[in-house]
């Protein structure tokens, strides 16, 4: 069949229909990461704590007063050891957000291999890896170009002195969004073509896509639009039994000390694990419907044959 944004967008839908076993399997892998990230807060909630304590009682030395650097050094020295504790959840989410948009690519071009809800450990996986990895680093230098170009036209813009010279500024602010936008369905393509054809695909996905970045985008932004009522739907169970747990971000607006959403991370409590599992479902389920289209337009695009 020729290819349909709309019809493509609802693909995520159709394989938790087609294989609901799938949602599990994809929901039990982001669990262990999930874990992983609750195990790495309560192990150094103490240090996030310390982190804040002496952060407040240099703020509360006052601004004008020249800062102690054994003080700095101490609160520089908390911030490390609690941010040094997530540096091994990196790789580990590469290698889970690999494995899954893998599955969910393999799900729509070779639904027969369906075992273990897609997933595997393969040569398909690492070529995702490297091609993902890739196209961010590509968008990612883009981006900071980007940065750079707006910086340079706020100094124009200074440098005139003239009202209308801000126009510049939002000229070069929506060129830019305009521009990362366009990269990013350009390049949509990119791990359903690696998929598919067993290979590394950096740029082919720009020829596919030529011709046809209107659709994309309207596909892009309906599955989008669907994740986040997901989320929004998600709230009404989560958001309770994550109050519950104490480790809620409400706790830390509500409360004049910002420590306090730190306090509840000291020990595991069942609310925490409970919280942790039900928001690994709601995140395979979101990257299923974020990314399950871009395979469906593919194969929509090479005519290739349905389930």
């Amino acid at each position: 069949m020729p290819f349909s944004a709309t019809e493509a967008a609802f693909e995520g839908f159709r394989i938790v229909r087609r294989k609901p076993l799938s949602l599990l399997w994809w929901g039990a892998l982001y669990a262990v990461l999930s874990l992983a990230s609750l195990a790495a807060m309560v192990l150094n909630a103490d240090a996030w704590i310390e982190f804040i304590r002496l952060s407040e009682e240099m703020e509360a030395a006052g601004n004008n007063a020249q800062a102690d650097p054994g003080q700095v050094m101490a609160m520089l020295g908390t911030l490390g050891a609690a941010m040094t504790s997530f540096i091994w959840l990196m790789p580990l989410q590469l290698v889970v957000t690999s494995v899954l948009t893998a599955a969910i690519a393999r799900a729509i071009l070779r639904p027969s291999d369906c075992a273990f809800g897609y997933m595997r450990l393969s040569m398909d996986e690492v070529r995702v890896f490297v091609v993902t990895l890739v196209v961010l680093l590509a968008l990612f230098a883009i981006y900071i170009g980007c940065i750079i170009g707006v910086g340079l036209l706020i100094g124009v813009a200074a440098a005139i002195g003239q009202s209308w010279a801000g126009l510049l500024v939002i000229a070069g602010i929506l060129a830019s969004i305009c521009l990362m936008a366009w990269l990013a369905v350009r390049w949509s393509l990119a791990v359903p073509i690696t998929v598919a054809e067993r290979r590394m695909a950096f740029f082919d996905s720009f020829g596919l896509t030529k011709g046809r970045f209107w659709p994309m985008l309207g596909m892009a932004i309906l599955a989008g639009v669907m994740a986040v009522v997901i989320g929004l739907l998600s709230l009404i169970v989560i958001a309770p039994l994550s109050i519950m747990s104490g480790a809620s971000m409400f706790a830390g607006v509500a409360s004049d000390d910002p420590a306090s959403l730190f306090e509840a991370y000291r020990t595991f409590n069942p609310w925490m694990i409970v919280t942790a599992l039900l928001n690994a479902g709601v995140y395979a389920l979101t990257v299923s419907v974020l990314y399950a289209p871009f395979s469906a337009a593919y194969r929509d695009i090479k005519e290739l044959p349905h389930e």
